[in-house]
C-alpha cells in the first residue's frame, strides 16, 4: 500500500528543497556582476559547451518554475522545462519591451543593477527562449537550425554557410537556395542576412534598423515562407 505524504509536509519538503538549491539567491545584479568574470567573447558557448568547462556556481535559485543559475565565468543559464539558454551576465543593460501596437518602451538598466539578480535575469531568459522557439525553421529538412541555449548557428542561407555547412547540402539543393534568396525583396534579405549570419535576435534588428520588432517578425515570416515554396 502506497502511503503518501500530507499536503502540507509535501509543500514543505518542496520548500526546503528549492531553499537547498538556492545559492546567492537575494543579492542584487550589481553585487553578481561584481562577483563574476566579464565575457569578452562575442559568440555565446552553447549549453553543452557551457557545461564542458565545469563552470562554478556564482548563484542559483528557482523562479516560477525556471531554474536560475550563474557562473563564476560570466555566464548564465536559464532553464525551463528542459529548455536552455546561455547568458553573459555582463551584457544584461537596459531592457526593450515591446507592445502589441508596435510602440516600445526602454527599461533603463540601472533600473535593475539594486535589484536581486534574477529579476533581470528571468527577463532576458524567457525572452530568448520565446525568441528561439519562432526560430524554429527547417527548409525541406536539408538543414536545420540547432537551438542550444541562446545560439542559433549556422545559417542554412548560402552566403553566409561555412564550409562544413555547404558539404551538408547537396549541389541541387544549393542552387535552389542561390534562387529562392534572390526571390526576396532588398528588406528581407536584409533581414535574413541580420538574423541568420550575424545572429541578431527581432529585437536587435529592429533597433539596428528603427523599425517595430512586430514588424520585422512579419518581414521575416514571409521570407522564410518564400524560401520554402522554393522545395
Amino acid at each position: 500500500m502506497e502511503i503518501h505524504q500530507p499536503l502540507p509536509q509535501a509543500v514543505e519538503s518542496v520548500a526546503q528543497a528549492v531553499e537547498d538549491l538556492a545559492v546567492n539567491a537575494h543579492i542584487s545584479l550589481r553585487e553578481l556582476k561584481n562577483t563574476v568574470a566579464a565575457v569578452i567573447e562575442k559568440k555565446l558557448p552553447k549549453y553543452a559547451q557551457l557545461m564542458e568547462m565545469h563552470p562554478v556556481i556564482a548563484a542559483r535559485t528557482v523562479v516560477g518554475g525556471a531554474t536560475l543559475t550563474a557562473y563564476e565565468n560570466g555566464y548564465a543559464v536559464y532553464e525551463e522545462d528542459g529548455a536552455h539558454t546561455v547568458i553573459a551576465i555582463n551584457r544584461c543593460g537596459d531592457y526593450r519591451y515591446d507592445f502589441n501596437d508596435g510602440t516600445y518602451e526602454v527599461v533603463p538598466a540601472e533600473v535593475f543593477e539594486e535589484a536581486e539578480w534574477t529579476v533581470r535575469m528571468v527577463m532576458e531568459g524567457e525572452r530568448r527562449l520565446e525568441n528561439n522557439r519562432s526560430k524554429t525553421v527547417v527548409i525541406n529538412e536539408v538543414a536545420s537550425l540547432d537551438c542550444d541555449g541562446s545560439d542559433w548557428s549556422d545559417a542554412v542561407m548560402v552566403d553566409f554557410m561555412d564550409e562544413e555547412n555547404a558539404e551538408m547540402l547537396a549541389e541541387e539543393e544549393l542552387r535552389k537556395l542561390y534562387a529562392a534568396m534572390g526571390k526576396l525583396t532588398e528588406r528581407q534579405q536584409e533581414i535574413i542576412q541580420l538574423y541568420f549570419y550575424k545572429g541578431l535576435n527581432q529585437y536587435e534588428i529592429a533597433e539596428e534598423l528603427g523599425i517595430a520588432r512586430p514588424v520585422v517578425s512579419k518581414i521575416m515570416t514571409a521570407a522564410i515562407k518564400k524560401l520554402k515554396k522554393s522545395f
